[in-house]
């Protein structure tokens, strides 16, 4: 699959998550009310945060559509991790408030849940989330893409969610029907301390992993020190050292180095060095990005 597919096939992804999100969002907010449900409620305030990440991906794909998708095909620079940081920002107030109302609900549960009206978005709900992780599925076997991923990830998970809700609330209807009235009044503040618990726990690793991508940092020394020793055994392979630049983006370590060359030297032999030299340092540092910047001798040049 090359790249203009790949982008056709995101931008339906994304266009089908929005317009699924904005009826479902409003199902739960009202389902979440009229049948006293603090759970149903956590998740319309999750789909709520979904919805906002949801359009800046959207926008983020129209914006890799203007970028070259031939000779820069990975255009998108960060905006696939701001995403996830966007996520994370959003949903931690979010989890919080549902945590504390969790709480609140368990020292003192709520008079009655409607435990079958609860239901009703949730069998739509998982409908479309079952739709959209194996489109997602489908897409990354095509193609490696961060955001392809975060959907396959996302969708996953609220498939799982979905089904353990639903298992959740017929319990409670299967206990109000037998009696059980005091045991199913503590399902529904039990499920959202859940829901707000792994919401919190998602939302800052998704926050903190993505702010390391999006925030560059100097190497430390004893790396820069692996690419000069990496740079001493291929003295002979250039004439002269140039300046080297070195950042850090999450676990990707980029360098940039400026060698200077003979005017006898093929395109051939520094894409050998190239890939020599970037074995070498990954080998040692781990994921590397090395660039040679070709620069001509200037006493050959004089």
């Amino acid at each position: 699959m090359n790249i203009n597919d790949l982008l056709d096939e995101l931008e339906r992804l994304s266009r089908i998550a929005v317009f699924a999100l904005l009826p479902l969002t409003a199902a739960f907010v009202l389902t979440g009310y009229f049948a006293n449900s603090l759970t149903i409620g956590s998740m319309a305030l999750e789909n709520g945060a979904s919805i906002i990440v949801q359009l800046f991906a959207f926008q983020s794909i129209r914006a890799m559509r203007s970028a070259d998708p031939i000779r820069f095909p990975h255009g998108t620079g960060k905006l696939e991790n701001f995403s996830g940081f966007l996520y994370g920002a959003l949903t931690i107030p979010t989890a919080c408030y549902i945590l504390f109302h969790a709480v609140q609900n368990l020292l003192d549960p709520a008079d009655h849940v409607a435990f079958g009206l609860a239901q009703l978005p949730l069998i739509p709900s998982l409908l479309v989330n079952i739709y959209i992780y194996r489109f997602a599925a489908r897409l990354s076997r095509s193609y490696d893409s961060p955001l392809v991923e975060s959907y396959l990830i996302d969708y996953r998970v609220a498939v799982w969610f979905d089904a353990i809700v639903i298992l959740a609330m017929t319990t409670g209807l299967v206990l109000n029907i037998v009696g059980g009235e005091t045991y199913a009044a503590y399902i529904d503040p039990s499920f959202s301390l859940g829901i707000a618990l792994y919401m919190l726990r998602a939302a800052v690793g998704q926050l903190l992993s993505n702010f390391r991508v999006l925030i560059d940092l100097p190497m430390p020394e004893p790396e820069q020190l692996q690419i000069m020793r990496v740079l001493a055994e291929e003295f002979e392979a250039y004439e002269q050292l140039g300046t080297i630049r070195t950042r850090r983006s999450g676990a990707q370590r980029f360098v940039e180095v400026e060698l200077y060359f003979g005017g006898s030297v093929d395109v051939k032999a520094i894409s050998a060095l190239n890939a020599r030299m970037q074995q070498k340092l990954r080998a040692k540092l781990g994921d590397v990005k090395l660039n040679i910047v070709v620069l001509e001798n200037p006493e050959e040049a004089a």
